[in-house]
């Protein structure tokens, strides 16, 4: 752990939004979910406390930007210039590199009894970066549905891509086997070794078709693997729609969205493999490299936007 990391997890507080049968508890490390209780089963897989997040090395909870997933050979050609980023994933970088949005400590600018409104100012370079960026998320829980809304402002053209990592597990506790997922998406973007061709396939015939609810652990036996992999989800980016369902028993999420993909990950090199699963709603993974993705620039005077709603039943 760095000593600036270390810094901040000393600054850290949390923060619990209450609605009717759902508690949630909210760090200012990172952005972070620390815990998601409904009707007193932990939903929410990873540290539940600071003192835990220290040893934390697969982005429990946090949102991660500037940009989340993978960036090929960590560079990026923006307006004719090269940029160079930190590479924390082999050659790669990865969710923001060495010293992402989850490892700061965001500013807490309002907390009520269902909300909590943080903020946090990434300056020009950071990371590899160019230009300065504000970001805003917003958490609120009503009844049983937690929402998350991120919004982002620059001074110069530079990439942004914000998710949210959390780990499900419905179950409270063990493996994810027994859950069963759905995803509405018609293709996906097929991967060699967790960068994208570039190409766009339909997952018809094949075991990335999770149009309809499949068992994760008949699934994971079919494909010899796990998941993590890039959708492209259904109905119009930009356009808040539900896109997946989780469920375990009688336990169900519905997540919901305005994002154009889902990275699927079943969290096969967790500590305890395959104890969570991660829906990261999100642009797809490598855009810069890909022109025939959905952009991920952010310029003067434009304003990102993303919502995430995760409801529990």
């Amino acid at each position: 752990m760095t000593a600036e990391r270390s810094a901040d997890l000393e600054q850290a507080e949390s923060f619990t939004l209450r609605g009717e049968g759902l508690v949630v508890t909210v760090t200012d490390f990172g952005a972070r979910l620390l815990s998601v209780v409904m009707d007193g089963t932990q939903l929410l897989h990873g540290p539940h406390s600071l003192a835990e997040v220290a040893q934390d090395t697969c982005y429990c909870g946090s949102i991660c930007g500037r940009v989340a997933n993978r960036i090929a050979g960590g560079s990026f050609e923006l307006e004719g210039q090269t940029y160079t980023l930190a590479t924390n994933n082999g050659a790669n970088h990865l969710h923001g590199g060495t010293c992402g949005f989850d490892s700061r400590l965001w500013t807490t600018s309002d907390h009520s009894a269902n909300s909590l409104d943080l903020t946090l100012f990434s300056c020009d370079g950071e990371e590899g970066y160019p230009g300065n960026v504000s970001v805003h998320a917003r958490y609120s829980v009503h009844r049983c549905a937690l929402r998350l809304e991120l919004e982002a402002h620059t001074d110069a053209p530079t990439l942004l891509n914000l998710t949210n990592h959390a780990y499900w597990n419905l179950a409270g506790e063990g493996s994810i086997d027994s859950h069963a997922l759905r995803v509405a998406a018609p293709s996906y973007t097929p991967m060699h070794s967790n960068i994208p061709t570039g190409d766009i396939e339909p997952v018809d015939g094949s075991l990335y078709d999770l149009r309809v609810p499949v068992s994760l652990g008949e699934r994971f036996l079919s494909m010899g693997a796990g998941y993590d992999d890039n959708f492209v989800l259904c109905g119009e980016s930009g356009v808040l729609r539900e896109v997946a369902e989780l469920s375990c028993g009688a336990r169900r999420l519905l997540l919901s969205t305005d994002a154009p993909g889902l990275q699927v990950y079943t969290g096969d090199f967790l500590p305890v493999p395959r104890s969570g699963l991660a829906l990261e709603a999100q642009s797809f993974p490598d855009s810069p490299h890909h022109t025939n993705f959905p952009s991920i620039i952010l310029r003067p005077g434009s304003t990102y936007r993303r919502t995430i709603v995760w409801e529990f039943s």
